[in-house]
C-alpha cells in the first residue's frame, strides 16, 4: 500500500512538488486556502482535504509545508485546525518554504516542545524545476530524521544538500543562493541596458555571455527571468526574491554584517517593483 503524505501549500511551487510525490508512488493529501489551487491539485491526483488537520491526520509519517512566509508557516503548525491540533506527534514536519533562519529555529523549539520533529528544507529552482522534479533541496535537522525523509526529497529534487543538525542552517544556505541570484539579475539587466545604448542585439549579446565570463544561471535562463521583470505578476517570483532580500537586509542589521552590494541590489529591486504599481 502506498505511503500517505500530507502536503500544505499547492501553489506555484507546491503543485509540481506534490505531483512528483504522486509520480513516485506516494498518496498525497493536500490543503491550500486557495480553492483554484485545490482544483488544479485535484486534477493532478492530490486528495484535497478540507483542513490542515484533516490532511495531517491522513498522513503516515510526514507533513510537508511550502507556504509563503513565517506567519503562514506558524498557522500551518499551530493554528486552529493546524498540524499540532491533529495530536499525532509521530509526524515529522518538513518546512520547505524560505524563512529567516533565526525565526525558524525558534519555531522549531516550539514544535519540539509540542512533541513533534521539524526539518528545515528550503528549495531552489523555481516553478520549472518544481514541475520537472529537478529542484535543489537544502536540508538541516537531526541527521537520522533527514535521512528518513530523503525519499521525499529524491522524489521532488535532483540535488540534495545537508547543512548539519542546526535548524536554520539550510535557510541560511537558501538566502545565500537568493542573494547571489538577485545580484546576477540586476547585473544582467544593467549589462543588457548598457549594450542596448550601443544598439547591440540582445539575442547576440546573450549568446556571447553564455560562452564568456559574464555567464550565470540568470543569463542561461534569461527567457524566464526577463518575464519576472517585464511581465510582473504580484506575489510570484519577483516578490519572493524581494522578500528574501528584505530578510537578508534585516539579518545584516541584526548581526552587523556589511554587504553593500546586497543593499544596492535591494534598492534596485525595490525601484523595479515600485514602477509596477
Amino acid at each position: 500500500m502506498s505511503e500517505k503524505v500530507a502536503f500544505i501549500g499547492l501553489g506555484e511551487m507546491g503543485l509540481g512538488m506534490a505531483s512528483n510525490l504522486i509520480n513516485s508512488g506516494y498518496q498525497v493529501f493536500g490543503f491550500d486556502t486557495n480553492q483554484a489551487a485545490c482544483n488544479e491539485a485535484s486534477k493532478s491526483g492530490v486528495i484535497v482535504c478540507g483542513s490542515i488537520r484533516e490532511a495531517s491526520a491522513s498522513s503516515d509519517n510526514a507533513v510537508i509545508s511550502v507556504v509563503r512566509d513565517y506567519n503562514q508557516t506558524e498557522k500551518v503548525i499551530f493554528g486552529v485546525n493546524g498540524i499540532v491540533s491533529s495530536g499525532d506527534n509521530k509526524l515529522t514536519i518538513i518546512i520547505m518554504s524560505t524563512l529567516e533562519p533565526e525565526a525558524l529555529r525558534k519555531l522549531a523549539g516550539k514544535v519540539e516542545e509540542a512533541g513533534y520533529t521539524l526539518i528545515d528544507a528550503p528549495v531552489s529552482g523555481a516553478k520549472a524545476r518544481a514541475d520537472s522534479g529537478e529542484l535543489t533541496i537544502m536540508t538541516a535537522g537531526k541527521k537520522e530524521t533527514v535521512e528518513l525523509c530523503h525519499p521525499y526529497f529524491s522524489a521532488m529534487g535532483e540535488n540534495i544538500f545537508y547543512f548539519g543538525s542546526k535548524i536554520g542552517s539550510a535557510q541560511a544556505a537558501k538566502l545565500t543562493n537568493n542573494l547571489m541570484l538577485a545580484i546576477n539579475m540586476v547585473g544582467c539587466v544593467e549589462g543588457l541596458k548598457f549594450g542596448k545604448t550601443f544598439d547591440l542585439p540582445v539575442d547576440e549579446m546573450l549568446e556571447l555571455l553564455r560562452v564568456s565570463s559574464g555567464n550565470s544561471w540568470v543569463v542561461q535562463n534569461w527567457g524566464v527571468v526577463r518575464k519576472w521583470w517585464e511581465e510582473y505578476v504580484p506575489n510570484e517570483t519577483l516578490d519572493i526574491v524581494h522578500k528574501d532580500l528584505f530578510s537578508i537586509q534585516k539579518l545584516c542589521f541584526d548581526k552587523k554584517i556589511s554587504l553593500p552590494v546586497c543593499g544596492l541590489t535591494f534598492g534596485c529591486l525595490l525601484n523595479a517593483l515600485a514602477k509596477k504599481d
